[in-house]
């Protein structure tokens, strides 16, 4: 606890008990929707329907649900959108247990909770500055991230071992979420949060409020971009590992989760360190460090694939290597852009941060997807590479031009 100081304050340990517990659960239940559309209807177009309708109901309505956070008690809406949460889960098992339901039906189950995403994240965003003191606030946020590429890992390990009992246990897996959100609930019981910090009576109530603010705030909008580069980068990577495994013929195809835990190892190992740092000074220009880091490992890695140099030692150090970078760009950027946000827009800066993220990192999966079937897969992520790599150097150009814009004093 002393290493890491969010930990030394009694409130934030309640908190992320069942916090974990319930993200842990939330990627059981996510999988079993993929999983049994898979063994219900042995479709691909199917499954990513699936996917689609969890993912795009969050993009549509998260940047009014962020309006709705900055006005409203963030906390009473969260535990509001976790009981709602709750229900759709039970309401999903007892559907399964029934032999009712469908994949139509199933794909209605995900919109559900795809909404109730985009409703939950802006408040727990905009909430996490009271879950702990001012002076733990960045070591908060980077154990909370530790706590989720955790949960990454232990989710998936622990769904396979639920698939691996067959169909019948659907019911079983599609509860997981809901019965984890009910600890959740009951940890947030025992919390009691820090005071609120002051908003500031002329702040635009409005939706679009927040979109202009990481626009025009270059203090919001540095951090952004840099997590957006790391999600194009990143989310590729993680979501085609069973085709890096297949392809490169690397480890048994049932192991390719092997690959994927390793390179969350690595992003544990680095944000448990931004979490006993618990400072966010200078965060964002070291973060184009490591995000220049980060494309010489991707390239490094794909061309040593390319080569045949796929001796699995290799194969583990580089994919540990660079889950150790990627928490020095997305969490480091996320602790600059937590401290940088005025209350009366934290829930709409952060909410759409977290939108534009996701769908950036699914538009990225779904385009290397493609590219990968016109000229292979290690080609389509080392063009993702240089891509990002032009985008930082087009943003430092810019950046540099605006500042000798700026008059001086």
């Amino acid at each position: 606890m002393k290493s890491i100081p969010a930990l030394s304050e009694p409130n934030y340990r309640r908190f992320i008990v069942g916090y974990s517990f319930s993200f842990t659960l939330y990627w059981v239940t996510l999988l079993a929707i993929g999983w049994w559309t898979w063994e219900t209807t042995q479709s691909a177009a199917w499954v990513g329907f699936m996917f689609f309708c969890d993912l795009f109901p969050a993009v549509l309505v998260t940047p009014y649900a962020s309006a709705l956070a900055d006005r409203v008690d963030r906390f009473l809406m969260l535990r509001i959108v976790l009981w709602i949460t709750v229900a759709t889960g039970f309401s999903l098992a007892v559907t399964a247990a029934l032999d009712v339901l469908s994949p139509s039906l199933l794909a209605l189950f995900a919109v559900i909770e795809g909404t109730a995403v985009g409703f939950s994240q802006p408040a727990f965003f905009g909430l996490l500055n009271r879950l702990v003191s001012p002076k733990n606030l960045s070591s908060g946020v980077a154990f909370n991230s530790s706590i989720a590429q955790t949960s990454f890992v232990l989710g998936p390990l622990l769904a396979g071992l639920c698939f691996s009992l067959g169909t019948d246990f659907a019911p079983l897996v599609f509860s997981a979420n809901a019965f984890g959100t009910l600890v959740y609930l009951y940890s947030l019981t025992r919390v009691e949060l820090q005071p609120a910090p002051p908003k500031h009576d002329n702040t635009d109530p409005g939706a679009i409020a927040g979109l202009i603010e990481i626009w025009s705030n270059n203090k919001v909008f540095a951090p952004i971009f840099m997590i957006i580069c790391v999600a194009l980068l990143q989310r590729p990577l993680i979501s085609l590992m069973p085709s890096t495994n297949g392809i490169f013929d690397i480890l048994r195809p049932e192991a390719f989760t092997f690959l994927t835990a390793t390179y969350m190892a690595g992003s544990v190992l680095g944000t448990l360190y931004l979490s006993s740092k618990n400072d966010d000074t200078g965060l964002t220009e070291q973060s184009r460090i490591w995000l220049a880091v980060m494309i010489g490992l991707l390239v490094a890695f794909f061309a040593s694939m390319e080569a045949g140099i796929t001796q699995i030692p290799i194969v583990l150090s580089l994919l540990f290597v660079l889950g150790l970078s990627s928490p020095f760009v997305w969490t480091a950027n996320t602790i600059v852009l937590q401290n940088q946000t005025s209350e009366g827009l934290r829930s709409r800066v952060l909410g759409n941060s977290f939108m534009i993220s996701r769908a950036t990192g699914a538009m990225a999966v779904a385009a290397v997807g493609i590219l990968s079937d016109w000229i292979g897969l290690s080609y389509a992520m080392c063009a993702t590479a240089v891509f990002v790599a032009v985008l930082i150097a087009a943003q430092s150009i810019l950046r540099n031009r605006r500042r000798l814009m700026e008059p001086r004093p």
